[in-house]
């Protein structure tokens, strides 16, 4: 153990980075004053560390000769007696060493590279000092070698700060800053032994002035630009700050920023003349500005809307502004200006400008007459509109329209054309609408504004057709009137007529009236309380005695039959019928379609439909079938529509000519014709006897309604296109629908409108034909022929009219 007793314990002080690596350094232990000389005097050399890094203690540990051998090495700190490494390698190999340390993992001795050291781990302040490496050998002395290790603690990293003393993120973007403006920067750095450098650097070139250390001991060095050029856009500044070589320095920077003024400004694709019926797409381009400059449009000093700006997708140095521009008149000989400007930077707004030549169409405007008051205008007035054009070049034809459609000049209808004026003379309702004038010319058509023609007239009938409206005894209804009217603040009166002579006004309180319509509320008690009912209107104009609506109030019965029944879209197995519907009976009807199968007697489909459009499929081919259509109300069905000999071909189940029709006996087949024509024969024979014996059916002839004289009157002539066959087997006198006149014949009703109401039962007549008349029963034949033409019973009045002068058994007042 005599190999440790040479401690190395002298308070030696540590020797600066300064001293040579190849000095030495005289000891003196006062405690140890004997100690060898050799031990007093040994080479120091000088080694740096970073704080926080990994340091290395250099000991050479080579072997004097060849015959000698490494046993040990030993580390000692400063005045420490005990090693704070050992590395043992005494009758053992290099690899399987003897290791022991007083710090732990933190020391390692390495002795494979060269020159061997001893590796410290995450230098600390402390570890600073001188350190001796002994080394042992098996033949030769002793070998102690001393190492002084120097502790460098880094600086912190470095900041930037702006003008505003605000602090600048580490490579990040500082400005905008406007072209030709100064940059001032200043970076600070704190810490570091020993103190550090702080310079600046500009795309690898060093800038800036000398650094200075304030009171406080941050290092400051103030960086000043003059003067931002386009070239300084992106530029790097860099602000670097180091103590030592042993580590990259620490450094912070920023990216300049510049806002740059546009350097041109051009209006591309100039026209030679401009059409205002036209769009263009006026490009305007810009370059040199950064951010991408505001590029507006002014026309004669007005800005313009409607721009669309982007930047050029081949040079985002170019930023691109297209106008979408459509002329107007007013614009021919106007300045058009592309201003392009950079916002942030005063006065750096360029102009390129552009002088206007339009031709355009016509500019027409539309106008009532001077003369003329819009809201006073009456039927059979005369008025006229008056049309201003104005147009580069001349017009060369203008016309006029009516609610879209053009007018011609027609003095015989009263539209008479001049210049630029529409006189309109014996206007009526149907005048009245939209009216516009257009002018044309080289450049095109122009449409001028609308004038709206209101021509004020008396009430009359929405519907210019007789309503026939079913309802039973004792049934409240409501008959509803529409009238057309302009004003449409209509005034109403109803009255009643029940073929009579006499015609009854209806209290007001039967009925409602809103606007243009009024409603009606009736509930008919006696035979007599079926007739006409008319509906009047008047308004500020005038009362329309020409115009009254018509109900032909009738007992509610079985429907009529469909009628003008047609096949279409047959196929080899479907068809489609369509019928026109015959009058209701006064209810909702509903329609049933049957086939029958008239080989077998069988139904074979039996469908029910809302309206009168029927489709089938899927049926058999070479069958002959009956289709019977009829209607159906709430009293009953209608008479049948038959459809006969109805066949469908379909495909032949046969592709050629078979062995048994080629041997068919041709006197077979004569007989068999002269069968076939003698059945046909008889049939007809049967048929005629059959019909002359029939009792031919009742015919309701009816009438349709032309205007008279234009007073209020109205002539009825006969249409025997209207015939409507009446139902045989129904116990009725003639047509309960239709009113008797004065010529013998029936009144017809102006047409036929569907009443969405729950009308009675038809009434039914004796076959002696007779009626009753408070309680007491009349024959027919005691009707009496009035001076207006209708037959009237003289002893029955309308249960509408309330008298004092009826007997005791007075009818029951109907329910309006």
């Amino acid at each position: 153990m005599e190999l440790y007793r040479y401690a190395f314990l002298a308070d030696t002080p540590t020797l600066p980075p300064s001293h040579c690596s190849n000095s030495t350094i005289e000891v003196v232990d006062a405690k140890n004053s004997n100690r060898p000389a050799s031990l007093q005097r040994l080479p120091i050399e000088h080694v740096e560390g970073v704080l926080g890094s990994r340091g290395k203690l250099p000991c050479d540990v080579r072997v004097p000769t060849r015959t000698d051998k490494l046993h040990m090495v030993l580390w000692f700190r400063d005045k420490d007696a005990e090693p704070i490494y050992r590395y043992d390698v005494r009758e053992k190999l290099l690899t399987d060493a003897k290791r022991s340390s007083v710090l732990g993992e933190r020391l390692y001795f390495q002795t494979m590279s060269d020159p061997a050291h001893l590796s410290i781990q995450d230098l600390q302040a402390k570890d600073e000092g001188i350190y001796r490496c002994r080394v042992d050998f098996k033949n030769t002395p002793t070998r102690n070698l001393k190492i002084n290790l120097t502790i460098i603690v880094p600086p912190e990293t470095p900041v930037i700060v702006n003008d505003a003393n605000g602090i600048l993120a580490s490579n990040n973007q500082v400005g905008p800053y406007n072209e030709g403006s100064p940059l001032r920067l200043t970076c600070e750095v704190s810490g570091g032994q020993p103190r550090p450098t702080l310079k600046w650097w500009l795309n690898e070139e060093m800038i800036g002035g000398a650094w200075v250390e304030r009171n406080d001991g941050v290092i400051v060095n103030t960086l000043t630009h003059p003067n931002l050029q386009r070239k300084n856009l992106g530029s790097k500044f860099v602000c670097q700050a180091s103590n030592t070589n042993l580590q990259p320095p620490k450094s912070a920077s920023v990216i300049v920023n510049l806002n740059l003024r546009p350097l041109s400004v051009s209006i591309l694709q100039r026209h030679s003349r401009l059409s205002t019926h036209t769009h263009y797409e006026i490009i305007c381009e810009s370059s040199g500005s950064r951010p991408p400059p505001n590029i507006l449009w002014f026309l004669q000093g007005q800005e313009l809307k409607g721009v669309t700006t982007e930047p050029d997708s081949d040079d985002l140095n170019i930023t691109r502004s297209i106008l979408s521009f459509t002329p107007a008149v007013e614009d021919d000989g106007k300045i058009l200006t592309c201003r392009s400007e950079n916002h942030w930077i005063p006065g750096s707004a360029i102009e390129d400008r552009w002088r206007l030549n339009v031709q355009y169409a016509p500019k027409v405007t539309l106008s009532l007459g001077a003369n003329m008051v819009a809201d006073e205008v009456k039927e059979f007035d005369d008025c006229y509109f008056e049309c201003s054009v104005k147009s580069n070049p001349s017009t060369v034809k203008l016309a006029w329209y009516h609610n879209g459609r053009e007018l011609r000049h027609n003095a015989t209808q009263r539209v008479i054309m001049s210049n630029t004026r529409l006189v309109l003379q014996k206007i009526s309702r149907h005048t009245a609408g939209n009216y516009q004038c257009s002018g044309q010319n080289s450049e095109g058509t122009t449409l001028s504004n609308s004038v709206l023609l209101r021509v004020k007239y008396v009430p009359t009938c929405k519907h210019n057709t007789e309503s026939l409206v079913g309802a039973m005894k004792q049934e409240t209804i409501q008959v509803i009137c529409e009238m057309a009217s302009d004003p449409p603040h209509v005034q109403f009166s109803w009255t009643f007529n029940n073929s009579g002579s006499e015609v009854i006004h209806v209290p007001q309180y039967h009925y409602t009236s809103s606007g243009t319509t009024s409603t009606l509320t009736y509930t008919p008690v006696t035979e007599m309380d079926y007739g006409t009912m008319m509906c009047w209107g008047s308004n500020s104009v005038g009362k329309g005695v020409a115009g009254p609506c018509y109900f032909q109030i009738v007992s509610a019965g079985r429907p009529f039959p469909p009628k003008n029944c047609s096949i279409f879209n047959k196929t080899e197995d479907s068809l489609s019928i369509a019928c026109t519907e015959g009058f209701n009976g006064g209810l909702p009807q509903h329609f049933n379609l049957e086939v029958i199968d008239l080989v077998s007697k069988k139904i074979k489909l039996n469908s029910s439909y809302k309206m009168p459009l029927f489709s089938v499929d899927g049926m058999e081919p070479g069958v002959v079938f009956r289709f019977i259509i009829y209607s159906v109300n709430d009293k009953g069905r209608s008479e049948p529509f038959i459809l006969d000999g109805i066949t469908f071909r379909g495909y032949s189940k046969l592709t050629g000519p078979t062995a048994d029709a080629a041997e068919i006996n041709p006197l077979f087949a004569v007989l068999v014709g002269c069968t076939l024509v003698l059945v046909v024969v008889l049939s007809v024979a049967i048929i005629a006897v059959w019909k002359r014996s029939r009792r031919k059916p009742p015919i309701a002839k009816a009438y349709k309604r032309e205007n008279g004289n234009g007073n209020g009157d109205a002539n009825f002539e006969t249409d025997d296109s209207a015939l409507t066959k009446i139902e045989n087997g129904l116990d009725e006198i003639g047509n309960p629908d239709v009113v008797p006149n004065k010529n013998g014949k029936d009144r017809g009703i102006r047409g036929f409108i569907r009443i969405h109401k729950t009308p009675p039962a038809r009434r039914r007549k004796k076959l002696d034909l007779e009626v009753k008349n408070n309680g007491e029963t009349v024959a027919l034949t005691s009707l009496v022929e009035t001076p207006d033409g209708v037959h009237r019973n003289h002893n029955h009045k309308s249960s509408l009219l309330t008298s004092s002068n009826h007997s005791s058994a007075t009818p029951r007042e109907s329910r309006i």
